[in-house]
């Protein structure tokens, strides 16, 4: 009986952040904001993705990750890659232009799996309104403007 190799992908940032998928390892699989890739990111809140940013592609010696022509880049742990062989049983870290969604891409057969850490999640950003900022900037300059027609 031959060993079932399962594709790993444990969405560490972006607007899946906290999510798993175990996808077939025989089959490409496709990262982007397009809603056909197998590992789709939010259209409208993952923007550093590009809709068909990369894949991973099976061979004869194991699996590539390829980077399609991407707007942004593609990184693993740390550096930008066009294309990367991806060991079995090894997870690497796979961030979708710089900033964008990061994920933890591990390629292995069920023990292996089982034998992963727990998921390191990113924390997710805080957001500052652009809209209170500006009101805040408002209400000094404002200030500002009153103090000196008044001390003038």
């Amino acid at each position: 009986m031959a060993e079932s190799i399962t594709v790993i992908i444990d969405h560490l940032s972006g607007s899946r952040r906290g999510q798993r998928q175990e996808l077939a390892a025989d089959k490409r699989v496709r990262f982007g904001r397009h809603p056909d890739c197998e590992v789709s990111f939010d259209a409208h809140r993952d923007i550093d993705a590009s809709s068909r940013h990369a894949e991973l592609r099976p061979g004869v010696d194991g699996w590539v990750l390829v980077d399609l022509g991407s707007s942004n880049g593609t990184f693993v742990d740390g550096h930008r890659v066009t294309e990367t062989a991806v060991a079995k049983a090894a997870s690497v870290t796979v961030e979708f232009g710089a900033g964008g969604p990061r994920v933890r891409l591990f390629v292995g057969d069920e023990a292996e799996a089982a034998a992963l850490p727990p998921p390191e999640l990113a924390e997710p950003p805080r957001r500052r309104s652009w809209l209170l900022a500006a009101i805040g900037a408002g209400v000094v300059l404002a200030g500002l403007l009153i103090w000196r027609l008044v001390v003038a």
